[in-house]
């Protein structure tokens, strides 16, 4: 009897971490949607800025690289 005990409480630990997984996964997949809204906000932005600037001088946000210093 222990050991059908034991089974049963593996397959509903199985199937709470599977709903967990898939909420995460629903969650993970929003936070990508909003990453690339943000994404696309933040090239119209710097877009804006390169237009605006008199000296058209080109602006840089990111980190240089190795090559670039």
């Amino acid at each position: 009897m222990s050991t059908l005990k034991d089974i049963l409480n593996g397959l509903k630990t199985t199937i709470e971490l599977n709903s967990k997984v898939v909420s995460v996964s629903a969650a993970v997949s929003e936070l990508t949607k909003d990453m690339r809204d943000l994404d696309r906000r933040l090239v119209r932005v710097e877009t804006i800025i390169e237009i605006a600037r008199p000296d058209g001088a080109v602006l840089r946000i990111a980190k240089p690289t190795a090559a670039t210093e």
